[in-house]
């Protein structure tokens, strides 16, 4: 009967219940039917987990409830990736494995759930653990097109020549997918599972790493159906498979399989999975390549050269900086698309040569040009010590109506070596600002330069971030900084 409550209420999600129901001698692990600690995973109940693992409860026990199994494996399959965290920290094995030998590892690949994945690869999980059937977390993840779990799963050591149930190799799987019109795939497998007459309903949303998710569900008259899920992250994959197998293809190739994703992507993932493919490579022949791309007449084109040659030269690298220099500085000089220009600065931002100074002023001083981040980012990396003009520009940029640009460019002030009362006004003129991170760049600014001026900005911005809806921590934490910067005690922060 106790039990019989305590799964009542652990459905419920009543903790208080929950509790009032526990005591020393509570039966957490049965030898049949459900286990408590299996219904508080399977719902994402942290709270109940961490209570019930107090109590007893053995985290690597599989429930003996219909199609049910571990603990573990039920939370990273449902992605409730803080019952993850409790379940390891309550001594959850990792790598335990449930029917057909499936592990939390698997089940997170196999449903592209990557903050689950990263919780349980940073816990020890084995990147390359199989299922009885053959497939490893990397295949399952390529066929998903879960690109920000293959890029972990690769960083965490696993081996992307490995198999997979049919026999095919993660690339495979990946190039496979990323040339089949995946919408279509999905609706014609979800019909299929569905006998007679249905409604095909298609949505779209973002996964965490950024790529678009696309769900195809067949729903019948009645309201029951059956549907699918996977992301349009195959391109990505195989290009970072690509990466760690040593497979090169051209700048071209990899220039035409990024075009069709600039729409879906959230942020160009499968456009910055290829160009840091380039990057890696750092050779002469991928170099003359970007090059070329620069020098073309395609926008698109020029701007993913530019993007590739961005970090060419940096530190250790030879003599790619005094090669890629020039070929900036000119196109900062002649370019004239919006989108190319931004990438031109980016790069003259990461190659941070005062010798670009002058391209670098003149583009963000172009009249009726809308300033951007690399305004900001390209004109503090380029500015000399001594140069009032530019010094002046970036002053401006921190008075940008646009909260992202004024940010950075306040961001970039408050990082500049040098201590003058230009720049100390410029950021105290920022400390009432309404975005609470560029009012804290201002306050960890003038923080460093021993201004007390500082602490009108750290105690709003302080206040303010209590309240404020969202993730204000980045603000507090700079106004934490800065108030140790000036030695300030400061009590329920």
């Amino acid at each position: 009967m106790t039990r019989s409550k305590l799964l009542e209420a652990i459905a419920g999600g009543d903790l208080s219940r929950v509790a009032a129901l526990l005591h020393p001698d509570t039966a957490l692990n049965p030898a049949q039917g459900s286990t408590p600690l299996y219904r508080a995973a399977m719902r994402g109940d942290q709270e109940i987990v961490r209570l019930l693992l107090e109590y007893g409860a053995d985290p690597d026990q599989p429930s003996g409830g219909d199609e049910e199994g571990l603990p573990l494996c039920a939370a990273a399959c449902w992605n409730h990736a803080e019952t993850v965290q409790a379940l390891l920290d309550g001594g959850a094995d990792p790598d335990a494995r449930e029917a057909g030998g499936w592990t939390a590892l698997l089940w997170a690949a196999a449903n592209g759930n990557l903050a689950s994945a990263d919780i349980l690869l940073d816990a020890g999980a084995t990147p390359d653990l199989a299922d009885d059937e053959g497939d490893t977390p990397l295949t399952l993840a390529a066929r998903y097109g879960a690109y920000g779990i293959v890029w972990s799963l690769l960083e965490h050591g696993a081996d992307p020549s490995l198999p997979g149930t049919d026999g095919a190799a993660p690339l495979e799987i990946a190039r496979r997918w990323a040339a089949a019109d995946l919408e279509a795939a999905l609706r014609a497998e979800a019909a299929a599972q569905v006998e007679g007459e249905c409604t095909l309903l298609v949505g779209r949303s973002r996964a965490a790493d950024g790529t678009q998710l696309v769900t195809v569900e067949a729903r019948r008259p009645d309201g029951s159906g059956y549907g699918l899920t996977r992301q349009l992250g195959h391109a990505a994959v195989a290009t970072v498979l690509e990466t760690a197998l040593g497979v090169r293809p051209s700048a071209g190739e990899l220039l035409r399989r990024v075009l069709p994703y600039r729409e879906l992507d959230g942020e160009d993932e499968t456009w910055w999975a290829a160009v840091y493919a380039l990057r890696q490579r750092h050779d002469d022949e991928t170099f003359a390549a970007a090059a070329r791309l620069c020098e073309g007449d395609d926008p698109v084109g020029r701007e993913f050269g530019a993007d590739v040659l961005a970090e060419f030269g940096q530190e250790g690298r030879g003599s790619y900086h005094e090669r890629t220099l020039p070929l900036l500085r000119e196109m900062a000089r002649r370019e004239d698309d919006p989108q190319v220009l931004d990438a031109v600065l980016h790069a003259l931002g990461h190659h941070a040569d005062e010798r670009a100074l002058p391209e670098v002023l003149a583009v963000v001083e172009r009249p009726g040009r809308r300033p951007t981040v690399s305004d900001a980012m390209a004109l503090a990396a380029v500015l000399p010590p001594d140069d009032d003009e530019g010094l002046a520009a970036l002053v401006r940029l921190s008075e940008c109506p646009d909260d992202e640009v004024r940010d950075w460019a306040t961001m970039a002030v408050a990082g500049l070596a040098a201590d003058t009362p230009r720049i100390r006004e410029a950021l105290a003129a920022r400390l009432g600002d309404p975005d609470p991170a560029t009012a804290a760049e201002a306050a960890h600014g003038l923080a460093a330069r021993g201004d007390r001026r500082a602490i009108e900005g750290i105690h709003r911005v302080l206040c303010e971030t209590r309240r404020l809806p969202g993730d204000q921590s980045y603000a507090r934490e700079l106004a934490l900084e800065a108030a140790q910067e000036l030695g300030l005690e400061i009590s329920g922060s």
